[in-house]
């Protein structure tokens, strides 16, 4: 049984479909991180398995029920852009979350405690949202979406409005929440942070779900077929390619103007050994451009094959 599934889901606005026929399967007890360019349909996913918008076709079940606004007890939600009444006191807008959901008084008052300090809030409770920060805000959203002991937090861009070091703590929370049992589906345009957070991804484009799965295991499986390429730009390319053309880890040399393109089966060595071949050579390096790794190769690969295929 799956926390989230959805089974070839559509929305349409008009003569425009946002979604087109996406089927999801996020596991219980992980985090789900789901990638996509803007206007992929990431949030409109998230709304229509929330009760927000109503889909045109397709089924959606919630921990193997059919959703409906019963399935929600069971979901905590942070959005992407969350309005509070600036007026609103810290602990007393916590407490009317945990009403929300049914909660006991003294389980209201003791959940507000411990989300507050969870999140880093802990000497704010008596203070008006309005006086907090954006970042600062952002925790407290995070806050509210853990109220109620929710089996499942859907997270939409959780770490904008923070800085780095807020963005550092937040994803370490997520990491804690996911220990705790509790399955996060967290839609985010950062791809590093993703990598970080999420065992298992889907990656949609266009309506679409272009791949989902364990991230560990569609990394094996979509690996490139040809060796990472270097870009280098010098002031003399025909000197460096002619040393480069006797270094035995360089497979292929590709050369546009002043650009080389080098593919090479030790891009580790490549690296360490540029700086001595250009001192040697007395050559001037303009622009040194190793490939890009981990998720953001998978992403770029995926999308670029995808939107080849459609031609």
């Amino acid at each position: 049984m799956y926390a989230i599934e959805t089974d070839k889901l559509k929305k349409v606005f008009g003569t425009f479909t946002a979604l087109k026929g996406i089927s999801l399967k996020v596991p219980q007890g992980v985090c789900y991180g789901l990638l996509g360019l803007n206007g992929a349909g990431k949030t409109t996913a998230i709304k229509c398995i929330l009760g927000l918008l109503r889909p045109n076709g397709g089924t959606i079940t919630v921990f193997g029920e059919k959703r409906t606004i019963k399935t929600n007890r069971y979901i905590g939600y942070l959005p992407e852009r969350v309005e509070y009444h600036k007026h609103i006191i810290i602990r007393d807008f916590l407490a009317y979350i945990g009403l929300l959901n049914l909660l006991p008084r003294n389980e209201i008052k003791k959940q507000t405690e411990e989300l507050l300090e969870f999140v880093g809030l802990g000497g704010w409770g008596d203070s008006p949202i309005g006086t907090l920060s954006a970042g600062m805000k952002q925790r407290l959203g995070f806050a509210q979406s853990l109220m109620g002991n929710p089996k499942l937090i859907i997270l939409d861009e959780p770490t904008s409005n923070l800085d780095p070091v807020g963005r550092d703590e937040m994803l370490n929370k997520i990491k804690t929440v996911v220990n705790q049992g509790i399955t996060v589906f967290v839609s985010s345009h950062i791809l590093s942070e993703i990598e970080r957070v999420s065992e298992y991804i889907g990656i949609i484009a266009d309506g679409h779900v272009l791949v989902q799965g364990a991230l560990k295991d569609i990394k094996k499986e979509t690996q490139m077929s040809k060796t990472p390429t270097v870009e280098i730009v010098v002031n003399d390319p025909s000197k460096l390619i002619s040393v480069l053309e006797e270094i035995n880890y360089v497979s292929n040399i590709m050369r546009s103007d002043f650009k080389i393109l080098v593919e090479t089966t030790d891009i580790t060595q490549l690296g360490k050994d540029i700086p001595k071949i250009l001192l040697d050579n007395n050559l001037e390096l303009i622009k040194y451009s190793p490939p890009v790794s981990g998720l953001q190769e998978l992403f770029l690969k995926i999308v670029e094959e995808t939107a080849y295929a459609k031609k």
